[in-house]
């Protein structure tokens, strides 16, 4: 049982074409203001999973860590290394992990949308 789990998830995992960070801290008020309304924008634009998001939560040293070790199992963490700033998410290539696209999770659903499908077409 254990074995297929890991299998399915693997497998769903490597379905992802990008891989989305969110950086979010609860201290963020673009974060709180913004936050739920633009991660269902971009996930409402994701229905076939071409996209995986990944939530990098930099509240605190506890959510640093535990973020830490999401990026380093998706291959990120170098990557996100310099990219601390709140209320961004963050598109790489699945593949080679290199950034395609950034966006503000303040910015219209509009925006969000046209750039969920300008990272799907990447």
């Amino acid at each position: 049982m254990l074995m297929l789990m890991f299998s399915v998830s693997a497998m769903a995992q490597s379905q992802a074409d990008v891989i989305a960070v969110v950086n979010k801290a609860d201290w963020c008020p673009v974060c709180e203001k913004n936050g739920a309304r633009a991660m269902k924008t971009l996930k409402s634009n994701n229905q076939d999973g071409a996209v995986k998001f990944v939530p990098n939560n930099l509240t605190d040293d506890q959510t640093k860590k535990a973020s830490a070790k999401r990026l380093k199992d998706h291959g990120l963490y170098e990557k996100m290394a310099s990219r601390n700033g709140t209320g961004i998410v963050f598109f790489f290539d699945a593949e080679t992990r290199e950034l395609i696209d950034k966006i503000s999770v303040a910015q219209p659903d509009k925006k969000l949308a046209a750039t969920m499908q300008s990272v799907m077409d990447y």
